[in-house]
């Protein structure tokens, strides 16, 4: 079997475009009207249009403009390093789904050539690849001299600029062909079921929306800063099932480092703590058996005492992949004794666990993720309903520090409920490195 390469994680990576931000103020709208004026005169000087668009065509054209330099304005302000990556491809601009936005269309690459030309210069674009293969280059925009000049003479801050609720927040993803492969989203019919799921996600989105959530700064700053506007969530499933994956993603929070939440987080005018699952995967594992664990610590595999680490990292892997490994997982190589075996780790594992060993190997991890994925999203509305925000990272939240004990209670009874054992839940005020 081949190695894959190794990625190259010195670079920063740049983001996708995200086709949902608008012009909220007068500022921004004024910005956006000059820039859309200054490309219909290029237009026509040019000859680059002979005739007037219709007033559909002319809508979007206008709403794609303002997209993009909103976008592009908001990752000037975050102070990202990174560019945004964007898709000229008729494949994906031709194509509808209940992905797609209206400004994804066949003219987008137009846009996009108009607003980066050099009489304008109100981005920077750099063309990618036009193939698939791996690592091909994608397309990337960047803030032009120009915007970068707007931005600072019209005191254009995160305020001026909008974020519509409209993306779908129920993704379902393709199964992933290799380990760098990029699963593709997927088309979908809504059943009661994805419906359900929709309004749970929407429920949750709008009481974030109205919390009282703040990041604190310091006038000596200079590092990026996050958008606390950024609340929605989306729901994301994997391996073209809705039975499979599921974990919550989005929000500014998740984002940041735990260093930060701790440093700079605040909830309803409070500082934050953090509520965390002990061992809920493998106490997951334990409910799907039927059975009762009988070691408290349930990573303290005898011989590997001292190698918790890493026998976290072999758990987990053995729970999603569907054949055994024949060599040291990557990540956690320098976690055991030098010349242990792979097989040596994993028999003890399973020797140690006979309550849950027919579960080993079979891929029930996606199964796993998707019940934790479920115990969140109830963990969040059940919050909701008692008036306590809490912010989800993966299997934790992050609540203001008054209502730990409320959120450590709602936490616990959610994960029996599901998995039929007690939640045993970690409550962390300070950041431990």
């Amino acid at each position: 079997m081949n190695t894959p390469a190794t990625k190259d994680t010195s670079k920063p990576v740049d983001r996708p475009f995200s086709p949902w931000r608008f012009a909220r103020t007068e500022a921004s709208k004024a910005l956006i009207t000059e820039a859309i004026a200054e490309v219909e005169r290029y237009e026509e000087c040019g000859g680059h249009r002979t005739r007037r668009r219709k007033q559909h065509d002319q809508e979007t054209f206008e709403l794609t403009v303002e997209a993009i330099l909103c976008d592009l304005m908001h990752h000037a302000l975050y102070r990202r390093p990174d560019a945004i990556y964007v898709t000229r491809s008729h494949a994906v601009l031709g194509g509808r789904n209940r992905y797609r936005p209206r400004v994804y269309g066949k003219t987008f690459p137009d846009v996009l050539n108009r607003l980066a030309a050099p009489e304008l210069g109100w981005i920077v674009q750099e063309i990618g690849d036009s193939d698939w293969r791996q690592d091909a280059r994608r397309t990337s925009i960047r803030p032009g001299p120009k915007l970068f000049a707007r931005l600072d003479t019209g005191g254009i801050t995160f305020a001026d600029l909008g974020l519509a609720c409209v993306a779908e927040p129920i993704i379902l993803k393709s199964e992933k062909a290799d380990f760098w492969d990029e699963a593709q989203v997927i088309d979908y019919h809504d059943t009661e079921e994805t419906s359900l799921f929709r309004r749970e996600m929407r429920d949750i989105n709008d009481w974030l929306r109205s919390a009282d959530i703040d990041y604190g700064t310091y006038k000596t700053d200079s590092s990026p800063v996050p958008d606390t506007s950024d609340r929605d969530l989306r729901r994301i499933f994997t391996r073209g099932r809705f039975e499979s994956g599921g974990r919550l993603f989005g929000g500014f929070w998740q984002g940041m480092s735990k260093e930060s939440r701790f440093d700079r987080l605040v909830i309803d005018g409070e500082a934050i703590v953090e509520l965390d699952y002990a061992q809920m995967g493998p106490r997951q594992l334990y409910g799907m058996a039927g059975a009762v664990p009988a070691a408290s610590d349930l990573y303290a595999i005898p011989g590997f005492e001292e190698h918790r680490k890493g026998i976290k990292v072999v758990f987990s892997s053995m729970v999603f992949r569907e054949t055994p490994m024949r060599k040291m997982l990557r990540g956690s190589v320098g976690n055991f004794p030098k010349g242990t075996h792979i097989s040596e780790i994993t028999e003890a594992i399973i020797r140690h666990h006979p309550a849950i060993a027919h579960l080993f190997f079979t891929g029930v991890g996606h199964h796993v993720q998707r019940q934790e994925s479920q115990i969140m999203v109830d963990i969040l509305l059940s919050l909701k309903s008692h008036g306590i925000v809490a912010l989800p990272v993966h299997d934790a939240i992050l609540v203001a520090s008054s209502n730990a004990m409320v959120a450590k209670q709602v936490m616990g009874d959610v994960f029996s409920h599901h998995v039929g054992l007690p939640g045993l839940v970690d409550v962390s005020s300070t950041y431990v490195g």
